[in-house]
């Protein structure tokens, strides 16, 4: 059976002397147009790697170069095959021609010449065959009704599609013999016509290929009895620009490159197979895994989705999800019974607001993954569950921010009426006017990635300029990351008023201040005891630059001497806030790096920071607690180190400690007293007996 092409595609392009000449005084030929859409095209069919066929003749070529013209003497004139239907290349893009020659070719013929390309390739099966025919009509064709009908009556047999690119032949504007034959052509076919501008904004950017969706089949488990077969289906995925990418070695004399040879190296420090024992990076240390070791790695077992339980849909949080993607999950095909059974799970979640939490293998032998299934209802037809990863508890960071219901933060009418001016200004939904298409800027599933276009650039760049370094991108692509126009305009006024109610300054960023250290250059002298007359005189020794020592400078706030250090560079300027990071850090090593279990001086550093702040600004402080007290949940001194600041009484800054009218925190004293006797109010303890805790003593 012969293999099976989904599309060939064959290009005739114009090059004689009917397109050289621009129609307009500002602007390319025809014939530049012709060449920069063929080329973009040929781009697109080898970056997009489909199984697909290209084919390239030219029209008005000096030299006739085809097989009909063989066949029947003095027709099928100056038209030249340059390239037969094959899998496109670079090669193709090269071979273009760069000027126009000054010969007529018959647009009708070229045709013919096209449509005899297709019977000869007989190795393949191709399915879907296209011509697009590269012309302006300016050179009249012989035209024979008889032969019209005939040629039509094969293109439709055979299934082509005649395509038309450069003048839009439904235009009005455009009449003449020629272009109703090349109409008719096109309406026979099916096909379409449009002009250069259209191609060109089509072909801006690269698609990916299409392909057909692969489901991951399963079965849907809950408890050993009851189990669904189903089928899932990739939705979204993060994936690289290029997949794969093939080394090559580039020869420095003819600057070409090959996938089939490559450098060896020779290893002068050989060892016996059995002497070599694999091993795994784990930071800077390698640590060795044994063939003893392998028998008691952890076995995941089998694909597998099954389902540990049901939580509230409000119990997952977007900072909750994990994944490179999303899945559709769907009844397998062809089985009534699990479709069903899915329909029915999906429409239950859905009634009682609820997610399923499932583990997840890929395939046997692949590490388990959680996912989270919620219910999907497009429309009555379309029910499914989209799955995507969640977090494990390794992955979620708490991370504790300063509370913003305070009067320092607060917003009058006026200035929120003008941040909502400012966001109906900054619609992207109505960011254009009736004249385009859509009126809507960056749409959902349309808007491409710069990133990956711009990669595909350079790809196609240095194909076709080896020696050359890569290029800036595109105006297109750059336009990506430019406003609209109209929001810009829109948003200058509700900008400019904001600017008036808010009290704005300038952040500019703190330059790293370089350690430079003073250097005094001794004067060294030598005192004569031989001779007690002789006076003391200089003696020009080597000048050596040694820095002064000033232990009074302190750049940071360490360990050995925090509260010094504090006050130190507290009074050379520095401010709480930006002392407190410092602080609150030597804080936390005093207490994780102690050894023998007297944490006296982090205590004593703990209450003057906290004496500071009281006095101050409670806000650092408190905000530091709430983080440092969910961090030591993971520390195995946590109960000693919270029982101890209990007894002390260093707990979080209530609003009748501070005398300053001006802080208002919004703690109440109930919360003050969750937090003086839980860390973390939301995690379970376990209770561990004494007999199991002393297993490990000795370790």
């Amino acid at each position: 059976m012969a293999p099976r092409i989904d599309q060939g595609t064959i290009i005739v392009l114009d090059i004689g002397r009917n397109v050289a000449s621009s129609e307009e005084k500002i602007g390319n030929s025809f014939f530049l147009n012709a060449k920069e859409c063929t080329a973009r095209i040929l781009e697109r069919k080898v970056m997009t790697q489909a199984k697909n066929y290209v084919g390239v003749i030219l029209l008005g070529s000096k030299i006739t170069n085809n097989s009909m013209a063989d066949q029947c003497e003095g027709a099928f004139r100056h038209i030249e095959v340059l390239a037969p239907l094959q899998t496109p290349t670079w090669q193709m893009i090269r071979d273009l021609p760069n000027e126009p020659s000054k010969r007529k070719g018959d647009w009708f013929d070229a045709l013919i010449v096209a449509a005899d390309q297709f019977k000869q390739i007989e190795e393949v099966n191709i399915l879907n065959k296209k011509i697009i025919l590269m012309t302006n009509f300016q050179a009249p064709s012989q035209i024979d009704e008889d032969q019209v009908e005939m040629v039509l009556k094969g293109f439709k047999e055979e299934n082509f599609e005649v395509d038309v690119i450069g003048l839009d032949i439904y235009d009005q504007c455009h009449k003449g013999d020629d272009i109703d034959l090349a109409r008719h052509f096109v309406q026979t076919t099916k096909g379409a016509s449009a002009s250069f501008e259209y191609t060109k904004q089509y072909l801006l950017f690269q698609r990916q290929k299409a392909t057909k969706a692969v489901p991951w089949h399963s079965e849907l488990s809950f408890g050993p009895n009851v189990k669904i077969p189903i089928s899932s289906y990739i939705r979204l995925k993060d994936e690289p620009v290029v997949k794969t990418w093939k080394k090559a070695v580039k020869d420095p004399v003819t600057s070409t490159s090959s996938t089939t040879e490559g450098v060896m190296k020779n290893n002068t420090n050989q060892s016996n197979a059995d002497d070599i024992v694999k091993g795994y990076h784990y930071g800077q240390q390698i640590i060795p895994l044994s063939d003893c070791d392998k028998t008691m790695l952890y076995e995941s077992g089998v694909k597998s989705l099954s389902v540990y339980g049901f939580t509230h849909a409000s119990n997952i949080k977007w900072q909750n999800l994990n994944g490179d993607g999303l899945s559709y999950v769907f009844g397998k095909k062809d089985d009534k019974k699990a479709q069903y059974a899915v329909r029915c799970l999906v429409e239950c979640l859905h009634e009682l607001k609820l997610v399923g939490i499932v583990r997840r293998v890929y395939n046997n032998g692949n590490a388990p993954k959680m996912y989270v299934l919620t219910p999907v209802i497009d429309t009555n037809d379309f029910v499914c569950l989209s799955m995507i990863a969640i977090c494990f508890k390794e992955d979620i960071k708490n991370m504790a921010f300063p509370q913003t219901k305070q009067k320092k933060f607060a917003c009058t009418e006026e200035q929120v009426s003008a941040f909502k001016d400012l966001i109906k200004a900054m619609d992207l939904t109505s960011a254009y006017d009736d004249t385009f298409d859509d009126t809507e800027a960056f749409p959902i599933a349309e808007t491409v990635s710069p990133t990956a276009q711009y990669v595909l650039d350079c790809i196609a760049y240095r194909a076709m300029n080896p020696g050359k370094s890569l290029p800036q991108p595109r105006d297109e692509i750059m336009s990506l990351f430019k406003m609209p126009p109209t929001i810009e305009k829109r948003s200058r006024d509700p900008i400019d008023k904001l600017k008036k109610m808010l009290n704005l300054k300038k952040v500019e960023p703190k330059q790293k201040r370089r350690n430079q250290t003073q250097y005094h250059i001794p004067t060294p002298t030598v005192i004569h005891a031989a001779d007690p007359n002789h006076t003391n005189e200089e003696i020009n020794f080597p000048k050596v630059q040694v820095p002064i020592s000033n232990s009074k400078s302190v750049a940071h706030i360490g360990t050995v001497d925090p509260v010094n250090d504090f006050q130190t560079l507290f009074r050379n300027g520095k401010s709480l806030v930006d002392l407190a990071p410092d602080m609150t850090k030597a804080i936390e090593n005093l207490i994780y790096c102690n050894l023998d279990g007297n944490y006296s001086k982090a205590f004593n550093t703990l209450a003057y920071f906290r004496n500071e702040c009281v006095k101050v600004d409670p806000s650092p402080y408190n905000t530091w607690l709430q983080t440092f007290k969910s961090a030591l949940n993971s520390y195995n001194k946590k109960i000693d180190v919270c029982d101890k600041m209990l007894e002390k009484k260093l707990g979080l800054i209530l609003k009748k400690e501070n005398n300053l009218s001006t802080f208002d925190v919004e703690i109440s004293h109930e919360d003050s007293q969750l937090y003086e006797n839980d860390t973390m109010p939301y995690d379970t303890e376990l209770s561990v007996r004494p007999e199991v805790n002393g297993l490990f003593d000795e370790i």
